[in-house]
């Protein structure tokens, strides 16, 4: 993507190209398995007080969902996600390199519900590791939830709300967050590109259904991740924070019925860096120029 998360979950572009949206919640073939990989480069920009900062990354998650009888199901995803961040010449941050190396590690189990008379209902725990390399394991982990409702309004809409809780590091944030699948026309879809999660919401696509099996798409959310950072580090046990908005176009095909290839360019906007002391003050914040954003998925189910 460039899920959020999240170029979809949560992520950076990430988030954006995670397979999997609530807005499809209804429950699934029984076993119904998926897998996504995305790797992303995001080009180094400028910081407020000097410097530059960009980092590459990969982000896979791994799932699978199973029938519970009477309109029900429960799933299992995993997600780990890395990124090698750049810094050079930072001068916001009192001239020293914030972090470096980051990990996340992910589980969740949704469980999702429909009814005969089209109403979806949705909850998904999530619990997940968040740190720089040597970080205190016990210190970078954040836990939640999202609670959804929808509504299937025919064959072509479904529409709905969500609230998404977390227990993020050293800070705690609730947020709502729209469902949408909309299938304006026979080629046209309005939907939520990745499923909503601690990054923040799922964000809107709209796609364009091309001839051969190829798509066309645009769209954007909000992003927010935060880290623990590395014991023996410039800024020992603190917390790293990086926020923007990712918008992003798409192209994509299907390989086979069952596996998928998008291309992904965008800019992240109103970039942020933060670093804050161990119990969550700020200590330094940079605003960072917009920056241009590659990336490809490949989506697959089995």
């Amino acid at each position: 993507m460039m899920q959020s998360s999240a170029l979809a979950r949560g992520n950076a572009l990430l988030s954006l190209m995670l397979a999997g949206g609530l807005a499809n919640a209804g429950p699934p073939a029984s076993p119904n398995f998926s897998y996504s990989v995305a790797p992303l480069y995001h080009f180094d920009s400028g910081m407020e007080d000097g410097g530059t900062a960009g980092f590459a990354g990969v982000f896979t998650s791994l799932g699978g969902s199973w029938k519970l009888g009477g309109g029900s199901s429960l799933g299992m995803r995993l997600s780990f996600d890395y990124e090698d961040w750049r810094f050079d010449e930072p001068q916001g941050f009192g001239g020293l390199t914030p972090w470096s190396n980051l990990y996340r590690l992910g589980v969740s189990l949704p469980y999702s519900y429909a009814s005969e008379d089209g109403w979806l209902l949705g909850l998904t725990p999530t619990l997940m590791y968040s740190g720089e390399s040597d970080a205190d394991f016990s210190k970078a982990l954040e836990y939640g939830a999202t609670a959804s409702l929808a509504r299937k309004f025919g064959p072509d809409l479904t529409f709905g709300l969500g609230v998404a809780a977390f227990a993020r590091i050293e800070e705690s944030k609730v947020f709502p967050f729209l469902i949408v699948n909309w299938n304006i026309t026979d080629r046209l879809r309005l939907t939520n590109p990745f499923a909503a999660g601690p990054a923040g919401p799922a964000g809107l696509e709209l796609a364009y259904r091309l001839d051969g099996d190829w798509e066309a798409g645009l769209g954007a959310t909000y992003r927010s991740y935060r880290q623990r950072l590395a014991e023996d580090g410039p800024f020992p046990d603190g917390v790293g924070e990086n926020q923007y908005i990712p918008v992003y176009v798409h192209v994509g095909r299907n390989l086979t019925d069952s596996i998928k290839l998008r291309l992904y360019a965008g800019a992240a906007l109103g970039g942020q860096l933060r670093v804050e002391n161990e119990d969550g003050d700020r200590l330094y914040e940079e605003d960072q120029d917009p920056a241009a954003m590659l990336g490809l998925a490949l989506i697959g189910r089995f």
